[in-house]
């Protein structure tokens, strides 16, 4: 699977957020609200007018890699799980002019940096903006690299 700030290749979608919990999961016919495996709702691409996500971010660029490290270095020090999990962040989406907001979880502890999270907000406007480029959820990879490309543009 590959993975860059919230964005990640699953399937044939594009998730955004942990697919293991609260996340969106893209794919070339609609946008549809996860927890886990279970479905909380489908949007038809058309119907859908904006995705804005509200997650903590950083200026370092390896936030994850501290945090896994700091916490690995903890629980190895008190010998058991400190149960510590990433708070869930949130996506506003407008559908048909109505504004939802809906829990979004995040990969890791700490905030995302910054430009992936801005790469992944053009990613979204252009899904939105440009109907005929959505076949490209299907095979998710690409997409990834551009987010990555629209995030170095953003630095």
């Amino acid at each position: 699977m590959k993975r860059y700030g919230p964005l990640i290749a699953v399937s044939g979608a594009l998730a955004v957020g942990d697919p293991g919990r609260y996340h969106l999961r893209l794919t070339p016919e609609a946008v549809i609200l996860r927890e886990g495996v279970e479905n909380r709702g489908i949007l038809s691409w058309p119907d859908v007018e904006s995705i804005a996500l509200d997650v903590p971010t950083t200026k370092f660029r390896l936030p994850g890699l501290v945090g896994t490290i700091v916490l690995g270095a903890l629980t190895a020090v008190v010998l058991s799980d400190l149960g510590v999990d990433p708070d869930d962040g949130a996506v506003t989406l407008t559908v048909d002019g109505e504004v939802t907001t809906v829990p979004l979880s995040r990969h890791h502890v700490g905030g995302y940096w910054a430009p992936t999270v801005d790469g992944a907000h053009r990613l979204l406007a252009h899904l939105i903006e440009n109907p005929e480029q959505r076949a490209l959820l299907a095979h998710p990879e690409p997409l990834i690299d551009i987010a990555a490309q629209l995030a170095r543009e953003s630095v």
